[in-house]
């Protein structure tokens, strides 16, 4: 029995393909996630079965406490309760499951590319068997949390395990009342409630939004939240951006677009492997998305966001320009659940 648990939509996905593989191999396998964004709704989609345990603990340090708490001993439950235990524990850094993984003595392995998140990385690293880390990232990045010597690199992305084989589903636009001669721009939120992130001023993806509709107006924006309280400010505060509902498929979505903007990296790579051009604007540059750029994928770092919109504006003048056939690139890329299956092998002798 493999155990992995999933607090993200990237993480239900990265899980999910893990999931695949290890079901492939005759493993047992059981996948725990939280109420939180579009987490259940992509499993959904990938037909993956799942259980819900516990929810997401929103801005404040006190609520992500209880929360985590809660959690922690409802998947204690959850786990203790299985007629098999566990033999590994994999997740993306979970600060609860990865807890109650090393008090029942599971074996844990995470993935990791996220040196600036403190204070997960504090709280889960040191308890690990071992790290799967992009070489982007230095391992030396993690020295506040962990030896070196538990990193494991491999030459890749996490995004690339659930897009080599991706096909696009052109029915996203009929959704959103979109058509493939629209010029599209997909904008995804911040992560504005992490712990990381800064508390002050209205976000880059938002200033961007507004500066760019003041300097092209026949551009159809599809703005993705995280929160329903952005949503709603969204709403609000812009009437010609298209704001979903609910959960849709994104990554169709920036396959049909001119442009892709995030003010996370997630977004970014993914549409980066399809050959979209993506602006990343995130407050810092992100190892893995530099080491993407140099391979020659369109993704982007701004620091400013008048700089972004000026670049934007010359995408969108010529998209096919800024498109590019990234297939042999892709080629030379390693899946992440690949090196798992590996670093797995080892373990077990």
């Amino acid at each position: 029995m493999v155990w992995f648990d999933a607090l993200t939509p990237k993480q239900a996905l990265l899980m999910a393909m893990c999931k695949f593989r290890f079901e492939s191999l005759g493993y047992d396998t059981v996948l725990t996630t939280r109420v939180h964004d579009c987490n259940t709704w992509l499993l959904d989609q990938l037909n993956i079965s799942y259980i819900v345990v516990g929810e997401y603990g929103g801005a404040s340090r006190e609520g992500k406490l209880r929360a985590s708490l809660e959690r922690s001993l409802k998947l204690f439950n959850v786990i203790n309760d299985l007629e098999e235990k566990p033999c590994l524990h994999v997740s993306l850094s979970s600060p609860d499951a990865t807890r109650i993984a090393f008090g029942l003595g599971i074996p844990i392995i995470l993935f990791n590319d996220t040196p600036h998140s403190i204070y997960v990385n504090r709280l889960t690293l040191p308890l690990a068997d071992k790290i799967i880390v992009p070489e982007a990232v230095p391992k030396e990045a993690f020295s506040y949390a962990v030896s070196p010597s538990k990193i494991v690199h491999y030459g890749g992305v996490d995004e690339f395990a659930w897009m080599k084989n991706f096909k696009p589903n052109i029915s996203v636009l009929d959704e959103l009342d979109l058509s493939v001669d629209d010029r599209i721009v997909l904008v995804r939120s911040e992560e504005v409630k992490a712990a990381y992130y800064p508390r002050s001023g209205m976000v880059p993806t938002l200033i961007f939004v507004r500066k760019l509709l003041n300097r092209l107006s026949d551009i159809k924006i599809v703005y993705l939240p995280r929160y329903e309280d952005q949503r709603k400010f969204v709403l609000k505060s812009f009437h010609d951006v298209i704001v979903p509902s609910g959960a849709i498929d994104s990554r169709s979505l920036a396959y049909y677009s001119c442009l892709v903007v995030s003010g996370g990296g997630t977004v970014v790579r993914e549409s980066a492997l399809l050959g979209v051009p993506s602006l990343c604007l995130f407050r810092s540059r992100l190892h893995v998305n530099d080491w993407l750029e140099r391979r020659g994928f369109p993704i982007y770092w701004f620091k400013r966001v008048n700089d972004a919109v000026d670049f934007a504006l010359k995408v969108l003048k010529k998209p096919d320009d800024y498109r590019v056939d990234v297939s042999s690139m892709i080629e030379e890329l390693e899946d992440p659940v690949d090196v798992l299956i590996r670093v797995w092998g080892e373990i077990i002798g």
